[in-house]
């Protein structure tokens, strides 16, 4: 017997840790490079010395969350749900063990950042969060993130939020 899949919907450069962790791998690292600053920098450099280390400190940060980032491909059959993780690691759930499903109505809203979080009945979350910030929205993306809200809304059984 065959096994009919939907479209993959595949997600580039997303991060799949909860959204305070950003802020947690921020303060890891601005605040040591702010207080060797102001231990050895402030006498030579001053306050744009100051203004560079925030500079310097929030390209790291990016750099950081930019390794740490996935590609991340969903696709659904009958009764499953599955997720690879960079085309390697993959991961099935049955559409029954889905509590719930979390994102902007990309249906009603022209958005092509990410942010999407998948509930499941083990108390286990998917937390699927666009790296790229800008306002600027890629039409392209929103299509397929339109065609996959729509395809969540037709295969999982649960309330959408």
């Amino acid at each position: 017997m065959k096994t009919h899949y939907t479209q993959r919907f595949l997600l580039n450069k997303v991060v799949t840790f909860p959204y305070y962790i950003n802020y947690l791998l921020g303060l890891i690292i601005v605040v040591p490079l702010c207080f060797l600053y102001g231990e050895t920098g402030l006498r030579y450099f001053g306050v744009l010395g100051l203004v560079f280390t925030f500079f310097i400190s929030g390209l790291v940060v990016l750099s950081v969350i930019k390794a740490l980032s996935k590609s991340v491909t969903i696709y659904f059959d009958k009764h499953s749900m599955y997720v690879v993780y960079d085309d390697k690691k993959l991961e099935v759930y049955l559409k029954n063990d889905v509590a719930g499903f979390y994102s902007y109505n990309y249906e009603q809203v022209e958005k092509s950042f990410i942010s999407i979080q998948i509930l499941l009945k083990n108390g286990n979350k998917i937390n699927l969060t666009d790296i790229n910030i800008s306002e600027k929205v890629d039409k392209e993306k929103a299509q397929m993130l339109r065609s996959f809200f729509s395809c969540c809304k037709e295969r999982i059984t649960v309330h959408l939020n």
